[in-house]
């Protein structure tokens, strides 16, 4: 196998290097428990001959390598990081990326390849949490220096808070739309379809959660309304889009259909019915009203403890 990565590497000068990309992609292919040696051999040969290929060459070498299960875990980084109309189908669906490289590219890639790395259909407790709980850096509204995580939630959901009073602000009437503004993320909200999707509820609520500034209760409490209003509500003020509402809503609260209307016809009702500037003034008195409860019950384990330490 060496030699034939030899020979490979010696065509370089006598035909087009997209002939030697795909040889030696398929090289590597066919072995089906390639040998450390000849995996090392394809992770010193693979960066250089993609690299001086055409875009097309290139395309066609990943997606035959989107299938292969000993894809050495740098090849997996290496073709996770190339652009995403190339790297896509292989974050998609590869079975050789490791949880370890995935969360990695969570961590470091823009939402583009993230968005391709949810729609695998093997996503481990880890990744799903890295998922979760991914953000880039130019959303970061925490300030720099020490917090915990509590204050850290904290600071999320004041700045959610404050972008909701700005959005009622602009919006004028509720004729208006929310003048291009969203809270929601692209990624919470695929997150947000696929945990509808596969009926994960903990995840789902988790993931609300995080959209909401962090406030687990509040989002529990709005998923516990059995008529699915509140999470419609909330959704449309967090800035959703009504395909995915309609889609989400029945999912998660199966009791919305009705004796002349199925689950999803019914979801459509409530949604057309909700206005977006008056979805955003609710949502802002319930988080109002969780940081009044927040506080009163700060004060009163204040009190208990200055009863018992006098």
């Amino acid at each position: 196998m060496v030699d034939r990565y030899r020979e490979l590497e010696g065509l370089k000068n006598t035909r087009k290097l997209d002939v030697v990309l795909m040889a030696t992609v398929s090289s590597f292919g066919a072995l089906e428990k390639p040998s450390a040696a000849e995996r090392r051999r394809f992770v010193e040969l693979f960066p250089p001959v993609y690299e001086a290929s055409t875009p097309e060459a290139r395309r066609q070498a990943v997606a035959a390598l989107s299938s292969h299960p000993h894809v050495p875990q740098e090849i997996c980084h290496y073709i996770g990081t190339r652009e995403i109309a190339i790297s896509a189908p292989f974050l998609a669906r590869s079975p050789a990326i490791s949880d370890e490289t995935l969360t990695t590219l969570i961590e470091t890639m823009g939402e583009e390849h993230i968005r391709a790395i949810i729609h695998r259909a093997d996503l481990s407790q880890k990744v799903i949490q890295a998922l979760i709980g991914c953000h880039r850096p130019e959303e970061d509204e925490t300030p720099e220096g020490n917090f915990d995580v509590r204050a850290g939630y904290r600071d999320e959901s004041e700045a959610l808070r404050q972008t909701l009073k700005a959005m009622a602000a602009k919006a004028g009437s509720e004729a208006e739309d929310r003048l291009g503004l969203s809270t929601l993320s692209e990624l919470q909200t695929a997150l947000l379809v696929r945990f509808s999707r596969r009926g994960e509820g903990t995840l789902f609520l988790e993931t609300f959660a995080r959209a909401l500034g962090g406030d687990r209760v509040l989002a529990a409490d709005i998923l516990s309304e059995a008529s699915g209003r509140r999470l419609a509500v909330a959704l449309v003020a967090l800035g959703m889009a009504k395909d995915d509402l309609v889609y989400v809503l029945p999912r998660i609260v199966p009791a919305l259909s009705t004796q002349t209307l199925s689950a999803d016809e019914a979801a459509e009702e409530l949604v057309d019915a909700l206005r977006p500037a008056a979805c955003i003034e609710e949502l802002l008195a319930w988080q109002s009203l969780r940081a009044d409860e927040e506080q009163a019950s700060a004060k009163d384990a204040t009190r208990r403890h200055s009863r018992r330490s006098a």
